[in-house]
């Protein structure tokens, strides 16, 4: 090596330290439909920010296109009229007069929007209301091309544009010196060709922004600069290639490849905790106040990196940020985007109460459920927001065996999953939706119910009905089958129908429509009880049978002579509409108990036995495969007096206050 190169390396080297330990993907992990160069600048005086965006589009179909719809998620804020803040029962509607006399609300606005042959669109945008027609609502914002995208082409679109970042209330915006921007800048809708979900002929999906959905992106590749004041530190999706001082100011440049969003945090007062796993960077902001609980947030993240790189596969990308927001930042504190989530803590919180690491979990599941596996949180949010409840609950009870509530002074134990249940039962009507719908459609505080819990317990239900092994293989082969795509209900359906016969032959029948139809489809309720236990004692024959004239008497002299010979019956009701194959534990007086099988599809079933044995309890569902079934206290009758009624009560009791207390947790 000569020593013009040597010299070269030497001075190259510290760069490389700092910016070069990540690398760009050897292969796309997706197909990167849809990519973005920003250039960002925060101004923290007046809360806006002024950018430019090029994004560069390819069409994925045989079609040509000739309009492309941005969300403008900022004009949500805009005023009081619009489709979210109208929907949404979480805003604010009086605030302190030093806000009021503040203005709070957002916006974004295109200034400028250019095509590749340098023709001025900016007339040619509109905004439209795809969902509702409120007119007030500016959510979605279309533009017409003069050049269409040819089918398999690519177009390239090149856009000024500002925005007033909103008070922080849901999600985004800034709250003092704290920025968290979220769904934040002018963002393509999904261009989905025909025969994909539920398009017949190819179209695009661009939603207006409604509160109690999310979003639904398309894979690409972002190159993010952003300009803040040098005093703030900032937390970002992907990971840092660039960051170069000027004056005051520092731009912090980011790459992140096949990702569906891109979301960044900043704040002056947060400190910078740092972990590997495997290769990947844990990086965790926090406040220097919060900082005693950083086990929290890092020993939750570990036990779902080894759970998911043993149940489905390997966290593909190579950081993760944690931003744990500010007291006054707790809107933003438990969100989920890629490669970056949010979770809140306290100073004083029980360690008993894991409602940080619950967050922590859930949040980064959905790495998996919504980012890898790019499901549409609007119009089937199920498909994100329970599956990503159902491994929550599975992750949260092996990692903290005294539950996710653990209070021993109180003897208060409560498992995440029985927790999970107990919000979905807890619901006011968890029969006003089926998880079908739209997120939008959930109009009267059912959607957290049904979305979250209804989709995590029937998962569950689901599993115990065919095991543990065939539930994960029926995951790791629909992870393995669409990831890095936009899988629908059907796709999902089609992989369950296809892995159960694999294990189980034809023993739930010919495929599994009859229990999914019901679960996704319907809004029936699962309920199942045991009636009655009767042992009626066999007596001799006594009086008139085959022979009319011969009277047959009691052998002793005694009319109800017992022969220590019973007819013991059980009988067992379904008192719900949903019916589910079940079992039923009987036991006898001798000790020895039966597993009898039953379809779980007649109102009734009674079984009945002859012999010197009476029945003493019996049980439908004794291994708790059925999380579905709504009361439990009806599953289990016994002829001898016990606790375990009151036990399952008080149970039940318990995790409806867990979950009032979970809630103000967060909250406080």
């Amino acid at each position: 090596m000569n020593a013009t190169k040597f010299l070269i390396l030497f001075l190259l080297l510290p760069l490389t330290t700092l910016f070069g330990q990540y690398q760009r993907f050897e292969q796309p992990l997706s197909a990167r439909t849809s990519n973005y160069d920003m250039k960002i600048k925060l101004d923290t005086d007046s809360n806006k920010i002024e950018a430019e965006q090029t994004v560069t589009f390819t069409n994925p179909s045989d079609d040509t296109i000739w309009t492309m719809p941005f969300h403008m998620y900022y004009n949500a804020f805009k005023n009081n009229k619009t489709t979210f803040y109208t929907g949404s029962t979480r805003i604010p509607r009086s605030k302190p007069q030093e806000e009021i006399d503040n203005c709070i609300w957002g916006r974004i606005e295109v200034l400028d929007i250019l095509d590749e042959a340098g023709n001025d669109l900016t007339k040619n945008m509109r905004y439209v209301q795809y969902d509702d027609g409120n007119t007030n609502d500016h959510t979605v914002l279309e533009v017409r091309l003069k050049n269409p995208v040819l089918p398999r082409g690519t177009a390239e679109l090149k856009m000024k544009w500002e925005s007033r970042i909103p008070k922080l209330f849901i999600r985004t915006g800034y709250s003092r010196d704290f920025y968290f921007m979220a769904q934040w800048y002018p963002k393509l809708g999904v261009y989905e060709p025909a025969g994909s979900r539920f398009s017949v002929d190819g179209q695009w999906n661009c939603h207006q922004y409604h509160p109690s959905t999310e979003y639904f992106g398309e894979f690409g590749v972002y190159n993010v600069a952003i300009d803040v004041p040098s005093n703030y530190k900032v937390g970002s999706s992907g990971f840092i290639t660039k960051k170069e001082e000027k004056g005051d100011r520092t731009i912090h440049t980011y790459l992140a490849e096949d990702v569906i969003d891109f979301t960044w945090a900043a704040n002056p007062d947060f400190i910078e905790i740092k972990e590997d796993w495997k290769g990947v960077e844990i990086r965790l902001l926090i406040r220097p106040e919060h900082e005693h609980n950083k086990e929290r947030f890092l020993g939750a993240v570990r036990s779902s990196l080894n759970f998911y790189e043993d149940y489905i596969e390997k966290y593909p990308y190579p950081t993760l940020t944690i931003v744990s927001p500010p007291f006054y930042g707790l809107p933003a504190g438990a969100m989920e985007y890629p490669t970056l989530i949010t979770s809140p803590t306290l100073s004083g919180f029980p360690s008993g109460i894991h409602t940080t690491e619950t967050l922590v979990i859930h949040e980064f599941t959905h790495q998996y459920f919504m980012q890898m596996l790019a499901t549409n949180e609007q119009e089937e949010p199920w498909m994100d927001e329970g599956f990503t409840s159902f491994f929550e609950a599975k992750i949260m009870d092996l990692t903290y065996e005294g539950g996710v509530i653990d209070l021993d002074y109180f003897n208060i134990h409560i498992g995440s999953k029985e927790l999970r249940r107990g919000r979905f039962l807890a619901g006011e009507n968890i029969k006003v939706n089926p998880i079908s719908d739209f997120g939008y459609h959930f109009n009267h505080g059912s959607y957290s119910e049904i979305v979250y819990g209804k989709t995590a317990v029937w998962l569950r239900t689901l599993e115990g009905l065919v095991g543990d092994e065939t539930m994960r293989d029926i995951i790791k082969t629909y992870f393995a089958r669409w990831k890095f795509k936009h899988p629908g209900r059907q796709d999902f359906i089609d992989v369950v129908n296809e892995v159960v016969p694999k294990h189980h032959g034809d023993k739930f029948g010919e495929d599994m429509n009859w229990f999914l139809n019901q679960a996704i489809f319907g809004t029936d309720v699962c309920d199942y009880a045991v009636r009655s236990i009767q042992n009626n004692e066999i007596t001799e024959a006594i009086g008139f049978f085959e022979n009319p004239d011969d009277c047959i008497k009691p052998s002793t002299g005694v009319f109800n002579s017992f022969l220590n010979v019973y007819e013991a019956k059980v009988v067992v009701f379904r008192l719900g509409e949903f019916y589910v194959p079940q079992e039923v534990a009987i036991t006898f007086d001798d000790g020895t108990t039966i597993i009898e099988e039953w379809d779980g599809k007649g109102r009734s079933k009674e079984w009945v036995y002859q012999g010197s044995r009476k029945i003493v309890s019996a049980e439908i569902d004794p291994s708790l495969k059925i999380a579905l079934d709504k009361n439990l206290i009806n599953n289990s009758y016994t002829t001898k007096p016990n606790s375990s009624g009151f036990t399952r009560y008080f149970t039940s009791m318990v995790t409806w206050l867990q979950s009032i207390m979970v809630t103000v947790s967060v909250l406080v």
